[in-house]
């Protein structure tokens, strides 16, 4: 049977016509997104992660020694190199699909939470999430597609349960808990979707007219013991991975502030969040201090809780959004992430609270009889988020731009500084690049960004050097920090290569060149590619080493792939040599 509009009741014309143009908003306010850079702080480590060859499949799904254990998320950054090429513009496209669909699910979960509302109620829900400018930092950066695709399943688990209850049929509640263990494997936080669904199902029966008492229980008793399951398995996984710089190494590490200390971290953390769900601005990518005043938001917050009517869904809604604001307090108080507090951390609390916050106004707007007004006031407020969120993603065009705007609101943050100067410098603006090194040099550092900073000053410093000078700059850097930097390598290697045609033959030249072969072989090492097996091979000759050169080009022809023209010329020298040596 063909479908046609025409044959749709006039409600259902009105639903499907709100979600269309809650699609083209979204594309509209994000299509700046599109042409968003390759941010230096995590993109790039992920785009040269899984754009290694070496990496398989299986390498992906299971766990090992990463900081995090996202087999989903890894899953997708994996296919981006696979099946896109790692085209940025088709990764950040990506991102905004996913969170158009998310907005789509706010939409119909608003729908079941809001019935008896007026109808553009869950329209207005899903666009105060969709172009919320807290959330542009979650769509707008590669590496916060996490928190979008962990929502993605959240709200199916959701909008499933949520059918499982009103059908009775367990079916439903299955597949929720499918796409429930779906997002726990995108992003632990899911897992939170355990008590915020317990307290739905407790209170389902009660707000919900015509639910089955029955039906309900046999959900609570499946969720319960399925969820037992999930947890024991999580928890596995977590406690049973390697290493001791892990998420969860570090977790269980706790707190450095004493137990009031961190009671009032934590309650301004809380006054933080709810702050930038109705005030987000300034945005700002990284943010290291949380200031005392936030206790004052965070004791509405508390009030409101303790005193808002609680026999209703618009309650219920908001309780399960800051459910899943708990474990933002945890990384804050913790010290797990790189930052106190970060925007993205408030895309899947902003779903359900969105949701909540829009009944509780419209109610409010009810009882005052300010309906009338209170439409456009909603859209005004909607089209100044969007207006902030099309601003923000323009942000998002430059590493140049972003860092210039999260240093001004963050100067004493020395990574935020060494990256600027990175982009600076890439833009040739040497003077400006060392100026900001300066000032991060003269900042608190750890050890870590210490050594990012002295690498940005060795690379500004040789920019413009001979190659002799160039190779002396790196070599006192040290071979110990050399060797795990491939970048560093690469660059020692191009550069010994232009100073050997200038050396003639003697100890220099061949010291030179024991060099060159050392840092190729360590090269192979971290990028696995023959060539440079071969090229040694080649380096090793020049100073009459066959036996040497021998076993680099043997080795060159286990690795390298059939039809290069490397593998057979190796061939030929393995056949040439072995008759010598």
């Amino acid at each position: 049977m063909r479908f046609s509009i025409s044959t749709l009741s006039n409600d259902k014309k009105q639903v499907l016509y709100q979600i269309l143009f809650l699609i083209l908003v979204v594309l509209v306010v994000y299509s700046r997104a599109i042409t968003g850079t390759i941010v230096t702080i995590d993109d790039s480590g992920i785009m040269k992660f899984y754009g290694s060859e070496k990496l398989t499949l299986l390498d992906v799904l299971r766990p090992g020694e990463g900081y995090y254990y996202r087999p989903v998320t890894a899953l997708s950054f994996y296919l981006d190199y696979r099946l896109l090429g790692q085209n940025p513009i088709w990764m950040h496209l990506e991102n905004i699909l996913i969170h158009t669909s998310n907005a789509v699910l706010v939409y119909l979960l608003a729908s079941r939470f809001l019935f008896g509302a007026a109808k553009a109620l869950p329209l207005v829900a899903a666009l105060a999430f969709a172009v919320h400018p807290v959330n542009s930092e979650a769509v707008s950066w590669i590496a916060g597609r996490t928190d979008p695709l962990a929502a993605l399943f959240v709200l199916l688990s959701a909008l499933s349960l949520l059918k499982g209850l009103d059908t009775g049929k367990i079916r439903h509640t299955i597949l929720s808990v499918l796409f429930l263990a779906a997002g726990v494997m995108t992003k632990e936080t899911a897992i939170l979707f355990i008590p915020a669904s317990l307290l739905l199902v407790t209170a389902w029966r009660h707000l919900r007219p015509g639910v089955s008492l029955d039906a309900v229980k046999l959900q609570g008793r499946v969720l319960g013991l399925v969820y037992i399951g999930i947890s024991l398995v999580v928890g596995a996984l977590l406690l049973s991975r390697s290493g001791a710089h892990n998420s969860v190494a570090k977790l269980f590490g706790g707190s450095t502030n004493d137990l009031w200390g961190s009671v009032l971290l934590c309650l301004r953390l809380f006054g933080f969040y709810l702050k930038k769900l109705f005030v987000p601005w300034p945005l700002n990518f990284a943010i290291t201090e949380v200031a005392a005043w936030y206790l004052i938001p965070a004791a509405a917050g508390v009030l409101f809780l303790i005193f808002a009517p609680k026999r209703n869904i618009r309650y219920i809604s908001i309780c399960m959004g800051l459910m899943f604001l708990l474990p933002a307090l945890v990384v804050g108080v913790c010290d797990v992430a790189w930052t106190v507090v970060a925007e993205r951390y408030l895309y899947i609390p902003s779903a359900f609270i969105c949701i909540g916050l829009t009944g509780y106004l419209a109610g409010t707007a009810e009882r005052m009889r300010l309906q009338r007004l209170s439409v456009p006031v909603f859209y005004l407020c909607i089209a100044a988020a969007a207006q902030s969120t099309v601003h923000r993603t323009g942000t998002w065009q430059s590493n140049l731009a972003l860092f210039q705007d999260a240093v001004a609101k963050t100067p004493d943050f020395g990574v935020l500084r060494n990256e600027l100067a990175s982009a600076l410098a890439r833009e040739g603006r040497i003077a400006e690049a060392s100026a900001e090194l300066d000032v991060a040099s003269s900042l608190d550092l750890s050890h870590m960004v210490k050594m990012m900073v002295r690498r940005n000053r060795l690379l500004i410093s040789i920019e413009k050097e001979t190659p002799e000078e160039r190779r002396r700059q790196l070599n006192l850097y040290g071979w110990d920090n050399l060797k795990e930097d491939g970048e560093l390598l690469t660059l020692l290697r191009r550069n010994d290569y232009l100073v050997m045609e200038k050396l003639p033959a003697g100890p220099q030249k061949e010291a030179l060149v024991s060099e060159m072969v050392r840092v190729s072989e360590r090269l192979f090492q971290i990028t696995g590619e023959p060539l440079l097996l071969y090229n040694s091979g080649q380096l090793l000759l020049t100073l009459g080493d066959e036996r040497e050169a021998h076993s680099y080009f043997s080795r060159c022809v286990e690795a390298a792939p059939d039809g290069v023209y490397y593998k057979s010329a190796s061939r030929k020298m393995v056949a040439k040599l072995g008759g010598r040596i």
